[in-house]
C-alpha cells in the first residue's frame, strides 16, 4: 500500500508542476481518492507503522498540491477533529526520526501554500491544527523545518497574525517549562 501511496505522490506532484496540463489527470486522481478511499487513507494515517503515517501525509499535501479546488477539497472531507491527529506530531519522534512530524508540518502547510484567502481562513480558524505545531516539540525542530514553518507564515498571513504566531513560537521554545 505504501508503494501506491508513493505512486500517486509522485503523479500528483508532476500534475502540480511541470505537468500542469495533465492537472485534469491530477484532480481525478484526487477526487477518486476521496470518494472512494478515505477510509483506507485514514487506517494509514493513524496506523502504528511510521513510515505509513509519513506516506499518507505526503500522499495527503501532494492531494492538496493540485491547486485551490482540490485544496478546497482534501479540507471539506478530511477529519481534522480525530483525536489521534495532534499525535503524528510527535509520532517517530521519540526514536529520534522526525519524519512524520515534518510530514505532518508539510501537510499543514500546503493548505497555506496552495489554498485561496477563504480557505487560509477556514484553516486558521481551526482550533489546534496550526498551534499544535507551534506547541509540540519545536524546539527539537531542524533549523530548517523552522525556518520553512515561519517563511510560510510570514508570506502566506496577515502581519498581524504572523507577529503573533512568531511571539508565540519564541516564547514556547524560551520557556518550555511554563507551556
Amino acid at each position: 500500500m505504501l508503494l501506491i501511496f508513493q505512486a500517486l505522490e509522485a503523479i500528483l506532484l508532476r500534475t502540480a508542476s511541470d505537468l500542469s496540463h495533465f492537472s485534469v489527470v491530477g484532480m481525478n486522481i484526487v477526487q477518486k481518492l476521496i470518494r472512494s478511499y478515505m477510509k483506507l487513507i485514514y487506517a494509514a494515517l493513524y496506523s502504528e507503522n511510521c513510515k505509513m503515517s509519513r506516506g499518507c501525509l505526503t500522499l495527503l499535501s501532494a492531494m492538496v498540491a493540485q491547486g485551490p479546488d482540490s485544496a478546497r477539497d482534501v479540507y471539506s472531507h478530511f477529519d481534522f477533529t480525530n483525536k489521534y491527529l495532534p499525535g503524528l506530531l510527535k509520532k517517530g519522534f521519540k526514536k529520534g526520526r522526525t519524519d512524520v512530524r515534518m510530514a505532518c508540518i508539510q501537510f499543514a502547510l500546503s493548505f497555506l501554500v496552495a489554498g485561496d484567502s477563504a480557505l487560509l481562513a477556514q484553516v486558521l480558524e481551526l482550533k489546534d491544527f496550526i498551534p499544535d505545531i507551534l506547541r509540540s516539540e519545536i524546539k527539537e525542530d531542524r533549523v530548517s523545518t523552522v525556518n520553512l514553518l515561519l517563511s510560510t507564515l510570514r508570506t502566506k498571513l496577515p502581519s498581524t497574525v504572523v507577529k503573533h504566531s512568531i511571539l508565540s513560537l519564541v516564547s514556547m521554545v524560551l520557556s518550555p517549562e511554563e507551556h
